[in-house]
């Protein structure tokens, strides 16, 4: 199919320093992309063009929740133009205008903003498929918001940067105020550590709502970058009183002149946010995630390949759950059972996480219960403290079946009492293994029933049909609002705990039902 055929019905929804951008209808997917078209002048370079094709192989390799993936090259009567995914939200740049005066009670959000910022470039930064790839462009403007939500950003534009690579495009487009001096003085030899400058300029911006002096902002009038002393620079703390003297030393560090003496990767800022604990009672986002011990006992998977979904002719399968497609799994670690009430209270009483209404409900609440009433967003958060993930549902139905094939993750026999606790076998979920008889080849716990257990993948009911034969550790990661739970709950029918049975769901929900597990990679 043809672009023509295959894109119809564009409206235009917004124009910025490069060309256009537009709402489209993908006749192939069945749903409405956005295309972001280059002006004339940038469409009739070949070179250019042929980079930009370059960059976007490139750029579908990009796998994580704060990067919008480029899906194609688009060329026809339109122009040229990148193929990516439509979001419902907004521009970082447009949230902090409305929230200028709230940096106090907003200072949670502003912090985990800027953690999920460095944890996606990382993955950009240090991909092991793409060698890694320098945004180039990094700012508010390319940085979309969610459902307007500041704690799940999108940076946008990664494989379009390469249109960007000059210093007089970057200055057409506006963006002095983030790019870094060796842009301007040697734009040949950028690395990651620009991206890091213009990450430090946007977290000076949204903790104090000021322009830091070592923006490049003036670099058409004064023809120098500036070399600023940090020492005698206003820090974040001194315009909102909630940073610590630790994320005053991270932000300013970022802002080096000398890109030596800023920190060396993402991943490094990363670890330094993961100590960070704002004053005044404000909400812990990440003391020592990733140092945590790991207590809950869990088994080794080997890695293997599978095939991910259900055949037609299984009851009472559903057409989201098709086409059946052959991926690779890696090795991994999970954990034998749902994370426990009481380890999700040692989570909240050592952080000061807000407390789920249903962990202290004594039908709910039970030490040896699995945690319920917790939403997507919470099960991350417990995630990142103790250095694990949720499963993508890849991973999580390879697990359920145990390296099998079959319906259920102890064979094709329907669920009973001493196998699942499901299908209002009980009003409430049970201690976690409480049904031997359902222990799957691998030695896993409550597969089915028991508790509904969110996954790692954004919702995507015809994500099946997108997946190439032979993926590799497949996750879908771009597109609504909603998440992944699999596995069935103590309130469910009996065929929405088969191992390909799926559910979705808001990942700010907090039901009665749903809970989770966690998976680590394995230590080469």
């Amino acid at each position: 199919m043809d672009h023509e055929e295959r894109y119809i019905d564009w409206k235009e929804i917004g124009r910025g320093a490069f060309g256009s951008v537009c709402r489209v209808y993908d006749t192939l997917l069945k749903r409405h992309v956005a295309i972001k078209l280059l002006k004339p002048e940038h469409a009739n370079n070949q070179q250019l063009v042929e980079a930009l094709q370059r960059e976007v192989i490139i750029s579908r390799d990009l796998r994580h929740d704060c990067i919008c993936p480029i899906h194609d090259v688009y060329r026809g009567t339109h122009g040229v133009g990148t193929v990516m995914d439509l979001i419902d939200g907004m521009e970082l740049s447009k949230w902090q205008k409305t929230n200028q005066g709230r940096l106090l009670d907003t200072a949670t959000q502003r912090l985990e903003l800027f953690r999920k910022l460095c944890d996606a470039l990382s993955v950009a930064h240090t991909g092991v498929s793409h060698g890694g790839i320098v945004h180039r462009d990094l700012k508010p403007d390319n940085i979309f918001l969610l459902k307007g939500d500041p704690t799940h950003p999108m940076i946008m534009d990664f494989g379009t940067a390469v249109v960007g690579t000059t210093v007089a495009d970057a200055l057409v487009a506006g963006t002095p105020k983030y790019m870094s001096p060796e842009q301007w003085n040697t734009p040949d030899s950028v690395d990651q550590r620009a991206d890091l400058f213009s990450l430090g300029i946007i977290a000076y911006e949204l903790f104090t709502n000021r322009v830091p002096p070592t923006s490049l902002r003036s670099i058409l009038k004064t023809r120098e970058p500036p070399k600023v002393d940090l020492a005698t620079m206003d820090p974040p703390s001194r315009f909102c009183a909630a940073c610590p003297v630790d994320l005053d030393r991270i932000i300013l560090q970022l802002m080096a002149y000398r890109r030596e003496d800023r920190p060396q990767s993402a991943r490094d800022v990363w670890h330094a946010l993961s100590n960070v604990t704002l004053r005044q009672g404000d909400l812990l986002t990440g003391r020592g995630w990733s140092n945590v011990a790991v207590r809950t006992k869990t088994v080794l998977l080997p890695g293997g390949t599978f095939h991910l979904g259900s055949a037609a002719q299984q009851p009472g399968s559903m057409d989201y759950e098709r086409p059946r497609k052959r991926v690779q799994i890696s090795s991994f670690r999970m954990t034998v059972y749902p994370v426990t009430v009481a380890e999700y209270r040692n989570f909240v009483q050592t952080t000061g996480y807000e407390v789920p209404p249903l962990l202290e409900d004594p039908l709910f609440g039970q030490d040896d219960q699995p945690v319920v009433g917790v939403s997507h967003v919470d099960a991350m958060a417990y995630a990142r403290w103790v250095g694990g993930s949720l499963p993508s549902e890849a991973q999580w139905e390879y697990a359920a079946k145990g390296g099998k094939n079959t319906i259920y993750p102890w064979g094709d026999d329907l669920p009973t009492s001493l196998r699942a606790n499901i299908g209002g076998v009980s009003s409430t979920p049970s201690p976690v293994g409480s049904c031997p008889a359902g222990v799957n080849p691998f030695g896993l716990h409550d597969m089915c029933g028991n508790v509904w257990e969110w996954c790692l993948d954004v919702w995507d009911p015809h994500y099946y049909g997108m997946l190439s034969v032979g993926s590799l550790d497949p996750v879908c990661q771009v597109g609504g609002g909603e998440r992944v739970l699999r596995g069935g709950a103590f309130d469910s029918f009996a065929s929405q705990g088969r191992c390909t049975a799926r559910f979705h769901a808001s990942s700010e929900q907090r039901h009665r039902a749903f809970g989770f597990r966690l998976v680590f990679p394995v230590q080469e």
